[in-house]
């Protein structure tokens, strides 16, 4: 009784009320942004939840990723939403308990054991070490815990009886901006390769030149009349002078860099072939070569066959072994070549499996997955450059944002239409009977 009383008396306070309206919008914010990172690229969503299932030794569910990439996305934005404007104001806070009840647990698990090197909370955007993870969630735990109890009396900008709107147009932008960022490219990159960047740096490039021939790396020692010295390889001694032994040079390591690396099925690089510093190349990424469609196959030689006319050349780059690359040749009769390259910088470059990356001079021009590119495209455009003019990610999503933002004015108008049909009417009401007076005098 004593409990109900101090929650009664805390009700009341006003500095309860703008508490409650500051955690609703940091609570909502922090989903809302949750959310919309991970719609924007529900690819590494499912690269990070195959992450979680390899890291706990599950397998299975591989085919369902994509689905629940889209369902967390939607569920924290539209709950987001909820929690930012004050509708649902029972029901959200408890379903995000109830979700909180699941993160917080595995949040301190990952940061005890270090299984996974991040949580993936916000994808590529923000990336934050478990332990700040797990100190997250307790404070949005805590938060959650005190709207449960005081957020039901306050009211929201939305009535009960126009929240289904909201949630169905919250849900509508949610889904759109996930279906873009899978089936083309995500509408903001936040990877190291965006649009314009190089996929090899300059003091990448430097290192190569620098160790493009082995025998600089050494000096070589011959003997003559007893007397020793040392030549480098241009400038090796005449016959007179007896080879004795070598002495490898010790050289300053090159300048870190965060371009890709490409090798043969010899471990050899060959990174400055596949992507050169001058021309054009078209660059097939192959994430996973054993899920790829065999139906495919006919659209990804008509690409290298149209880039080929054009003097474009055509490369394929994977992580996959040398048995696996052997049958895709056979199935797919490739008669472009295929590379190695690590896996993490496969899936940094560009989303999709496949996918399809234009380069320029080394810059990437434009990028998009093979499935976004239709046969019949090909056979109107005049140059790769035009495959890029039918999607323009900053205009996309400029416009799903707008429209996103005027759905919502608009199921706030109709939300409090009633008020204005009363104003109107008062105002109207008014007006007759100053009629009625001024025409009684």
């Amino acid at each position: 009784m004593v409990k109900l009383d101090f929650v009664s008396a805390i009700y009341d306070k006003r500095w309860n009320k703008w508490l409650v309206v500051f955690l609703r919008f940091f609570v909502g914010a922090v989903f809302i942004y949750s959310g919309f990172v991970k719609a924007i690229d529900p690819w590494g969503t499912v690269y990070k939840f195959t992450d979680y299932l390899m890291s706990f030794h599950i397998g299975g569910f591989y085919q369902m990723l994509p689905v629940l990439a889209f369902a967390l996305a939607s569920v924290e934005f539209v709950f987001g939403a909820f929690i930012l404007f004050g509708a649902n104001r029972k029901w959200a806070p408890i379903f995000l308990l109830a979700m909180m009840a699941v993160m917080l647990p595995l949040t301190l698990y990952l940061a005890i054991t270090d299984k996974v090197a991040d949580c993936g909370c916000f994808g590529d955007a923000l990336v934050i070490s478990n332990w700040t993870s797990f100190w997250k969630n307790v404070v949005i735990t805590l938060a959650l815990v005190y709207l449960l109890i005081f957020n039901k009396n306050i009211r929201g900008a939305y009535s009960p009886a126009v929240q289904w709107l909201m949630a169905i147009v919250s849900l509508a932008f949610i889904v759109a901006i996930a279906a873009t960022g899978y089936f083309i490219q995500p509408l903001l990159d936040f990877r190291p390769y965006k649009v314009g960047t190089p996929l090899v740096s300059a003091s990448q490039r430097s290192a190569m030149s620098m160790n493009h021939d082995e025998a600089d790396d050494y000096r070589f020692i011959y003997e003559k009349n007893g007397v020793t010295r040392e030549f480098s390889v241009d400038s090796l001694p005449d016959e007179s002078w007896k080879y004795v032994d070598r002495r490898e040079l010790v050289k300053p390591k090159a300048a870190s860099s965060s371009g890709i690396s490409v090798f043969d099925e010899d471990d050899d690089e060959v990174t400055d072939s596949v992507v050169p510093s001058d021309g054009d190349v078209l660059l097939l990424l192959f994430p996973n070569l054993r899920s790829i469609s065999i139906s495919y196959t006919y659209l990804i030689n008509q690409l290298n066959d149209f880039a080929q006319q054009h003097g474009v050349g055509v490369f394929g780059l994977t992580s996959a072994g040398k048995s696996e690359i052997d049958e895709w040749d056979d199935l797919s009769m490739a008669s472009y070549d295929i590379y190695n390259i690590d896996d993490s910088e496969l899936k940094m470059i560009a989303r999709g499996n496949p996918a399809v990356v234009f380069v320029r001079d080394g810059r990437v021009v434009w990028k998009r997955t093979l499935r976004s590119i239709s046969s019949s495209r090909l056979s109107s455009i005049e140059d790769l450059d035009s495959l890029s003019n039918d999607f323009n990610p900053a205009k996309s999503l400029s416009w799903l944002v707008s429209a996103y933002f005027i759905a919502m004015i608009l199921v706030l108008i109709i939300n409090h239409s009633h008020k204005l049909v009363k104003f109107t009417l008062r105002r109207s009401r008014k007006s007759r009977n100053k009629d009625v007076t001024l025409h009684s005098n």
